[in-house]
């Protein structure tokens, strides 16, 4: 324990350096920073699984620099809160807020197609109940990507180089959502916990513990993530399931008797991250009067719903003032 603390107290220095701006390199990876203060198997587990929590990646895989901006920069959990209704509730709030103001939200309705003339989106091409409608647009806001926006019926207008760094530039970051229930009550806390040594799990709540509605009476409700090996790239859904579970066996003999709901593997078009932290892109693009949201283009160091909201904001910043500069 003496040692392990003192670990702690060299690690705990080196955020305070980092607060104070002083951060390592670039090309460093978490894994890396972390073995120049310790080799502590249990450490350097609690390491990799709070890059799995909450970037979904590994610690050799994640930017140190990325990793101390999130916690001794940005502030981490400082402040922080969740919406009663979800994160869905946050949605119903901002449709009611557009919906207030004489706009329309329209739901099944993707974007198939760009339009541009002179570096600008002049219009977009949307599917909506099986009928493609072209619809006059002075500001875009995309929250699909840059690489999938890039890859729409008209995104050669970005330019060759923009679409080429979509595609070098961004990484995406994959996990596994395990959903299931109990009638034992696994954990006697609310939120989330993180785990140390483990293969793949890297954290769980019980939803019932905050909003027992969820399940029927005498269920318990959970939800638990697990970050594959690697994140970033190609890996059997199969042997990463299992391993995910065999976890969940281990920390909980009552997960035997679980009755699972869904196994979702977060991947491909629909990934757990965009792109993971530290290998982002700009909200601008090539095309003056579109902007990215979302967690490709969050701000350095930035993860979860948070990134994706200030990016939202900012967005919309960007488009009032172009707005406010070019007539109708």
């Amino acid at each position: 324990l003496g040692g392990f603390t003192k670990q702690a107290a060299k690690i705990g220095a080196k955020f305070a350096d980092a607060r104070a701006g002083d951060l390592p390199e670039a090309k460093l990876t978490t894994e890396e920073w972390l073995a120049q203060y310790t080799k502590n198997e249990t450490v350097h587990a609690i390491f990799r699984n709070l890059c799995a929590a909450i970037f979904a990646c590994n610690a050799n895989e994640l930017p140190a620099r990325a990793f101390l901006t999130y916690f001794a920069v940005k502030g981490a959990f400082k402040r922080f809160g969740f919406c009663p209704r979800g994160t869905v509730g946050l949605w119903d709030d901002l449709a009611g807020g557009i919906r207030s103001r004489g706009g329309e939200v329209w739901l099944n309705a993707p974007v198939t197609a760009l339009h541009t003339q002179g570096g600008d989106v002049t219009a977009l091409t949307i599917t909506r109940d099986g009928k493609a409608e072209r619809i006059e647009a002075r500001t875009v806001i995309s929250n699909i990507g840059p690489r999938a926006t890039a890859a729409l019926p008209g995104g050669e207008a970005f330019g060759t180089a923009y679409i080429e760094q979509t595609k070098q530039v961004l990484k995406p970051a994959a996990n596994i959502v395990i959903n299931f229930a109990t009638q034992e009550r696994l954990i006697d806390m609310p939120g989330l916990i993180t785990f140390g040594k483990t293969r793949r799990l890297c954290n769980m709540g019980e939803l019932t513990a905050t909003c027992p509605e969820l399940a029927p009476a005498g269920w318990y409700l959970y939800v638990a993530y697990a970050v594959p090996i690697p994140a970033l790239g190609d890996f059997d859904e199969a042997t990463e399931i299992e391993a995910s579970l065999q976890d969940l066996r281990d920390e909980f003999p009552g997960f035997a008797k679980a009755k699972m709901l869904s196994v979702r593997v977060m991947r491909g078009e629909w990934p757990a991250q965009r792109s993971c932290a530290g290998f982002d892109m700009p909200q601008d693009t090539p095309l003056a009067n579109l902007w990215h949201v979302g967690d490709a283009v969050k701000d350095y160091g930035d993860g979860g719903t948070q990134a994706c909201a200030y990016t939202g904001r900012e967005a919309a910043n960007k488009a009032i003032k172009l707005l406010d500069a070019v007539p109708a």
